[in-house]
């Protein structure tokens, strides 16, 4: 099928109008970036594969602001057979959990926000992967290790520094 995709056609990726067709595409390919920083180009048969996609629902009458994540891992599967490979996933920071001690006060990147918790344990028996099991909200969470770190100094002053030391007053 020859595609009539125009040379300049880009993705749709604007989030105050709730178009993240490029960011879901970029996600299931591991073509993520760290914060401040640029999002690469989707490939061309990607490009192409969407566009396809997209002007086939639009003729069909059922294309809406963005496509559904079914219709986004089409692409993906038309993509993939044109060849595009995705990009290997590379731990690029892993948090020490040999240097943290249980209860202490630790920042994890929940929802896109970094909100305090505090460690319990790295790699528990029960989880084959590599996972932090942090203390958050009054649960326990499993969180990847690249989504952990230790806290700035000043940063979160209102939760405790190790939830296991004793808090003693200084009244009578």
């Amino acid at each position: 099928m020859n595609s009539r995709m125009p040379k300049d056609y880009t993705v749709p990726d604007d989030p105050d109008m709730g178009r993240l067709d490029a960011a879901y595409l970029r996600s299931c390919l591991s073509l993520r970036t760290k914060p401040g920083e640029a999002p690469p180009e989707l490939p061309e048969a990607v490009r192409r594969a969407h566009f396809d996609m997209i002007r086939s629902l639009s003729i069909l009458g059922v294309a809406g602001n963005t496509m559904t994540p079914t219709q986004l891992a089409m692409v993906v599967a038309l993509a993939l057979r044109e060849g595009v490979v995705p990009q290997e996933e590379e731990r690029t920071y892993a948090f020490p959990a040999d240097r943290a001690e249980p209860g202490q006060k630790v920042v994890i990147r929940w929802r896109n926000k970094d909100r305090p918790a505090h460690f319990i344990q790295a790699n528990d028996d029960r989880i084959n992967d590599d996972r932090i099991i942090v203390l958050y909200d009054g649960a326990e969470r499993n969180i990847r290790p690249d989504l952990v770190r230790f806290p700035e100094s000043g940063e979160f002053p209102d939760v405790a520094e190790n939830i296991n030391v004793p808090v003693y007053s200084s009244e009578p």
